[in-house]
């Protein structure tokens, strides 16, 4: 019979906790590592809101943040004129080769690595960091590391791929400008094309193709937009490389040439339009900006699947868990149950899944905002109280502490 370890992580990480309590603290479990870089690379209007937003945006609570020295692209800034915002917001301009190059040149995969293993000053590695996250025990991998059992052990086999194989990196670009330049050139490219198409055709038939492309015009061009594109990457890890990292555990010029490798998942690009004057923007831009990272990281997380995050059931009368509106939710979204368990052959740990539920359409936490502040839509249970975790729909073998993952 398998062992299953999901009563340790209930009793021992997350605590007692009832099946029809409600609480609003969000429990422990193993969690995907995530650091996040900014690029600056262009000037705009209101760059300094923009970026002071970024500084102030609160790290996405379904990832353990995984910082490293690495934290800005710093590319030569250039103020691009209307036709080059054009060219970024329709992906004709893309800086992908220059996050490649960063990625090269600053040895990003290494970084990302010796974060994991708390490489010191001297070159020094600990598992104290893998140990916090994935709740091992601290002895025990020391003496597997000492004993260089790096092959054969089921700890650090596991914790590469529980943990170091869901470790991400994203970078960020973002834009701000007016939007009736834009719109303006738009419209103007567009007639353009139009005249091309229709030479030679009556005039009637020309000013007929033009009326939507002024429509289109009209309602573009009010107000300013903030426009986003980010890309996520994965690090590449798994037993070949990891053998290969551990023979140079007390070798830190070894560790040094090592080249640890990033795969792109994917990109994801937003806007959001602000309607106030620039003058009076500075907090509508900050909201809008929350607003615009974490509909990326929702998108991101819905499009691929290796970004999914899993999120542990808080109670199981109702069935809850914390993630809502931020995540991108609105009800009937679908979800595996999954139980953590150990695999008696190798040690290692896996999930199975033991049931399948949605999202309770009437009951979706509104997460969309800072601490501190209220919700903008606040749904109540049916006792009258403010929820402050999602509803699903109840699963019989659902117990606290087990995962919930979406599905397509």
């Amino acid at each position: 019979m398998k062992k299953t370890i999901f009563v340790f992580a209930t009793m021992c990480v997350l605590g007692a906790v009832s099946a029809k309590a409600q609480t609003t603290k969000t429990p422990k479990y193993r969690r995907s590592s995530l650091a996040m870089v900014l690029i600056d690379a262009n000037n705009f209007e209101k760059k300094n809101v923009v970026l002071q937003s970024w500084n102030n945006y609160p790290f996405p609570d379904k990832y353990d943040k995984h910082d490293i020295p690495f934290k800005t692209l710093q590319l030569t800034p250039t103020t691009l004129g209307v036709q080059g915002i054009v060219d970024l917001t329709t992906g004709k301009s893309d800086i992908q080769s220059d996050i490649e190059k960063a990625i090269k040149d600053n040895k990003i995969g290494s970084q990302l690595v010796a974060r994991w293993f708390n490489r010191s000053a001297d070159g020094k590695f600990d598992v104290k960091l893998i140990q916090q996250r994935g709740f091992y025990n601290a002895t025990v991998l020391e003496a597997n590391v000492a004993k260089q059992q790096t092959r054969g052990t089921s700890a650090l086999a596991d914790a590469g791929e529980e943990l170091i194989n869901n470790t991400f990196i994203t970078f960020t670009r973002f834009m701000f400008f007016k939007n009736e330049p834009v719109a303006a050139l738009i419209r103007d490219i567009a007639k353009k094309e139009a005249a091309k198409l229709l030479a030679g055709k009556p005039q009637m038939a020309i000013t007929a193709a033009h009326k939507p492309i002024d429509v289109a015009y009209e309602a573009a061009k009010d107000g300013q937009t903030l426009f986003s594109k980010t890309w996520l990457y994965k690090l590449v890890w798994n037993d070949s490389i990891a053998a290969e990292f551990y023979n140079v555990w007390n070798n830190p010029a070894a560790f040094d040439k090592l080249d640890f490798r990033l795969e792109l998942v994917g990109a994801q690009t937003n806007s959001s339009t602000v309607m106030l004057s620039l003058e009076g923007a500075d907090a509508a831009i900050h909201k809008v900006e929350v607003r615009n990272i974490d509909k990326v990281f929702a998108e991101l997380q819905q499009t691929y699947d290796v970004f999914k995050p899993k999120v542990p059931i808080l109670t199981t009368d109702p069935l809850t868990a914390q993630i809502g509106m931020k995540e991108g939710l609105s009800g009937g979204e679908k979800f595996q149950v999954l139980e953590m368990t150990q695999d008696p052959q190798t040690g290692r740990t896996k999930y199975v899944v033991v049931g399948k539920t949605k999202v309770d359409k009437k009951l979706v936490w509104d997460n969309r905002y800072n601490a501190g502040e209220a919700p903008e839509v606040e749904v109540k249970d049916k006792e009258g109280k403010p929820i402050t975790a999602t509803n699903f729909k109840k699963v019989k073998k659902a117990q606290p502490g087990m995962l919930l993952k979406q599905i397509k």
